[in-house]
């Protein structure tokens, strides 16, 4: 990404093909910092985040509180299967995330890193939500 620090909006440019389809490699997407301050983060919301110690674009799949399984890549919130992992059926019981903890993944897992390699984020580590495509114009949402 080439955006740092997201206060109020911010612009980034994706780099990679981890959110394809939704996000492809050079568009750039508004972020912006301000919803996280009058509501928490949504199972669903696309968001910036320090992952690894980097900044990702990324896919919230998963709340504080919500029991998450992962098994062979594969994962599961709630028991309930999370598709675009290849999940199906019930899945393990899983194990709560912590307090203010968010669980990320990217859409094109076999390209990208996520929670499942580099553990959950912290809410501190939720930069802001993207918001729109602006390059080339597309809705994100």
């Amino acid at each position: 990404m080439e955006a740092t620090g997201v206060r109020l909006l911010a612009l980034a440019r994706v780099r990679g093909w981890s959110m394809y389809p939704l996000l492809r490699h050079g568009q750039w997407v508004v972020v912006e910092g301000i919803t996280y301050r009058f509501r928490p983060p949504r199972r669903g919301d696309v968001v910036m985040a320090c992952l690894g110690g980097r900044e990702v674009l990324k896919l919230l799949a998963a709340l504080p509180g919500d029991r998450v399984a992962v098994d062979g890549g594969r994962v599961w919130v709630n028991g309930a299967p999370l598709e675009l992992t290849g999940a199906q059926g019930e899945g393990p019981p899983g194990e709560p995330l912590p307090p203010h903890h968010y669980f990320l993944l990217s859409l094109a897992a076999d390209v990208g890193v996520d929670s499942r390699q580099q553990g959950t984020v912290g809410q501190d580590g939720l930069l802001g939500r993207a918001c729109l495509v602006l390059w080339p114009p597309r809705l994100l949402l």
